[in-house]
């Protein structure tokens, strides 16, 4: 019974003591001027943040904002892809209605092991569409240039998440009569290079970063030869484009094709006109970084 009482009170003493220590700590703390610089262990602050892949964290609530950083993250991350996923998926594919369980579904990488993908627009001012964070709905597109089937990815915003609801295939709709069919135009201009030269302005407007000044924009032309100098590696057999809401008219006389890099800051653009009766290249900008 001693030694009970003795090992009660020896317990009461050492807590005392670790309050006490704790206690002195936090005044002395508490005493330090305003600008003294405290030492903190930073190995233990990151272990407490590092996430692993597929962890909801390492997608920040703002990149839902854009839909550019959220298709980024979707692409590459194979968990946090199948969390953006409304199970079972409905697809319209082949003529054939279906829909995709969640145990079938293979990681799909989009355009993320390309060295670019390609956004399409009548002008250049459509395209700001994409810093709209206002945006609900937007389209992934693959179109096949020689089939002429579009593959769609159909992607909301639902409750503040961006999430992929359904997947279909459609078909380009035919160009206006006396208007010149673009896609079948693009494929050989693309895969040609005497036809290409035949439908490049001479000389050719270019404009590209001032290597000089790089907060400067350097306006040009290009020589016919010098274009297939600067020119950048062109898809022939696809082209890719997000859908925030641009339309492209069927009847337009102008188009833009921008190769965007995944991440890595790659971007051109290629602005195309219809006149006299074909299409041609009638600009080009090199605004990588």
């Amino acid at each position: 019974m001693k030694k009970l009482f003795f090992g009660f009170c020896l317990l009461i003493g050492l807590a005392s003591c670790g309050n006490g220590k704790r206690n002195t700590e936090v005044q002395e703390a508490q005493s330090l001027p305003q600008d003294t610089t405290v030492t903190v262990d930073t190995l233990c602050v990151a272990e407490s943040t590092i996430s692993t892949p597929g962890d909801e964290s390492i997608v920040p609530v703002a990149a839902d904002e854009s839909f550019a950083d959220f298709l980024y993250n979707f692409a590459l991350d194979e968990k946090l892809q199948l969390r953006r996923i409304l199970f079972p998926l409905p697809c319209h594919l082949d003529n054939r209605k279906d829909s995709i369980h969640e145990e079938s579904w293979k990681h799909d990488p989009l355009f993320s092991h390309d060295e670019f993908y390609t956004m399409l627009s009548d002008t250049m001012d459509d395209t700001e569409l994409e810093k709209d964070t206002s945006l609900t709905h937007v389209k992934i597109e693959r179109i096949e240039l020689k089939t002429r089937k579009m593959k769609r990815y159909h992607f909301e915003r639902l409750e503040g998440l961006w999430t992929l609801k359904a997947i279909d295939e459609t078909f380009l709709p035919e160009e206006r009569k006396g208007l010149k069919d673009f896609y079948t135009f693009y494929e050989r201009f693309a895969s040609d290079s005497l036809f290409q030269a035949e439908h490049t302005a001479d000389p050719l407007p270019f404009v590209a970063p001032d290597p000089e000044d790089e907060f400067q924009i350097l306006k040009t032309t290009l020589k016919k030869e010098q274009w297939f100098t600067f020119q950048p590696k062109l898809p022939m057999e696809y082209l890719t484009n997000i859908n925030y809401g641009q339309r492209l008219k069927k009847n337009s006389r102008t188009r833009v094709i921008e190769l965007r890099g995944f991440g890595n800051g790659f971007n051109n653009a290629l602005f195309f006109r219809f006149r006299n009766g074909a299409w041609k290249l009638t600009r080009f900008e090199d605004l990588s970084n």
